[in-house]
């Protein structure tokens, strides 16, 4: 292995560890719903979610503004500066029982993760340009941990940690220790991850164009849908799991995180197997089978509620892999940062909303939430929307033909026909 080679495997492992970690923290109040609204004395579960919604709808509405950033400026700190200020917002969320200052903390911890998406789908196939796809279905590992981690480590956490420090809540231990996990991260990140070889910031950058600026407003819109179908499941399966199944936080927030999981195999799985003119065909059947699945949660009996959702999310988060991969290896590297900050903007900021409507939604149910056919609306509304999305497909296919000339074997740069190393 080559110092080069090297050096682009250490940077792509620590991108895909603050993926997680930027998932984690999106997910982590998730199954500490129930005990913000007691502790905080809040009206209902939408106050609860608004902050959740606020994090997302930051984050995603000024990602555009972030690819930017990343196709100017050196995003290895970019990535590292974001995570640090993520950290810090969700460490002082943990200190605080004012909701409007947890409100600010929600918009601050947003401005900061929105860098992150941005910078590392630009620098990571930047570091791999023979295989720009696979790269991102690697890098696509850390949503599976972090999906996993956040409400996994936070349902635990609030019922098992007993330091005390001020009072600080249950719900607000595992927000002080993850938070204070993700700051040291973030400064070894800056400290031993590199740029591309080559790259150099510049104060300008090439326009996007009409055509691809258009086209890629087009697969954001369509592609909005399949983003709240994902984002609103995760805060209605918790709410059906409190509620009509009488899960505790910590039994919620572990089913929560172990059906995320399956992603760290499905998405750099997926990505492979569906390389070539496979991969247009795939985003289509992966993203109706996800839709046809979520509409039976709240049919099948407890005990297999797990299954069911891990089957999902290997179709919702493997679809978000292998779409990506067909976007980006579709688009120029010096476009990328901005492609997938437009695209992030639109797509993300119509998921974002997914949180505070579930939530409202729910509470609308008043006596009803403990009855699981209440459910069958919620969960039928996010499958059509998951279905739906499949009409991005068409756009994507638009784009072009890959620029990379074909798939490389994972992680190696290796070709399949001379099983060289590719210069």
């Amino acid at each position: 292995m080559t110092a080069g080679a090297f050096r682009s495997h250490v940077t792509l492992v620590l991108c895909t560890i603050l993926h997680a970690f930027t998932h984690a923290y999106g997910t982590l109040l998730v199954p500490l719903y129930l005990l913000m609204v007691v502790d905080l004395k809040l009206t209902g579960v939408a106050q609860a979610t608004m902050l959740v919604t606020i994090y997302g709808t930051v984050y995603m509405l000024l990602s555009y503004f972030a690819g930017v950033l990343a196709d100017r400026h050196d995003r290895r700190l970019l990535l590292g500066i974001g995570l640090i200020g993520n950290a810090i917002a969700i460490v002082l969320m943990g200190f605080t029982k004012h909701y409007e200052l947890l409100v600010a903390l929600s918009v601050i911890a947003g401005l900061c993760g929105t860098l992150f998406h941005p910078a590392a789908n630009a620098l990571v196939p930047a570091h791999y340009p023979k295989s720009p796809g696979m790269a991102i279905g690697m890098l696509g590992i850390g949503s599976g941990i972090g999906f996993w981690a956040g409400p996994q480590y936070a349902g635990w956490r609030a019922q098992s940690a007993t330091w005390q420090l001020g009072d600080v809540a249950d719900w607000q231990r595992p927000c002080v220790e993850l938070g204070v996990a993700g700051l040291i991260v973030g400064i070894i990140f800056i400290l031993v991850a590199r740029e591309a070889k080559g790259y150099a910031p510049k104060a300008t950058a090439t326009p996007l164009g009409r055509a691809l600026r258009w086209r890629c407003v087009g697969i954001a819109a369509a592609l909005s849908l399949r983003e709240f179908a994902g984002i609103s499941t995760v805060t209605l399966a918790s709410v059906y799991l409190q509620k009509a199944l009488l899960r505790s936080p910590k039994e919620t927030g572990f089913i929560l995180g172990t059906m995320m999981l399956i992603a760290v195999v499905v998405n750099p799985i997926l990505v492979y197997v569906t390389s070539g003119p496979r991969r247009i065909v795939s985003c289509v059947v992966i993203m109706l089978t996800g839709g046809l699945v979520v509409t039976t949660v709240p049919h099948v009996a407890p005990a297999y509620i797990l299954p069911v959702l891990m089957f999902y999310y290997a179709f919702q988060l493997g679809s978000s892999a292998v779409n990506d991969a067909a976007m980006l290896e579709r688009v120029a590297p010096e476009f990328r940062g901005r492609f997938v900050g437009l695209f992030l903007t639109i797509a993300g900021t119509g998921g974002g909303v997914g949180p505070w409507i579930m939530g409202t939604w729910t509470d609308s149910f008043g006596p009803a939430a403990s009855d699981r056919a209440a459910y069958y609306a919620p969960f039928i509304t996010v499958g059509i929307c998951q279905a739906l999305a499949a009409l991005a497909v068409p756009l994507i296919a638009a784009l072009g033909n890959p620029i990379s000339g074909g798939e490389i074997e994972p992680i190696t740069e290796v070709t399949p026909r001379t099983m060289g190393v590719v210069g």
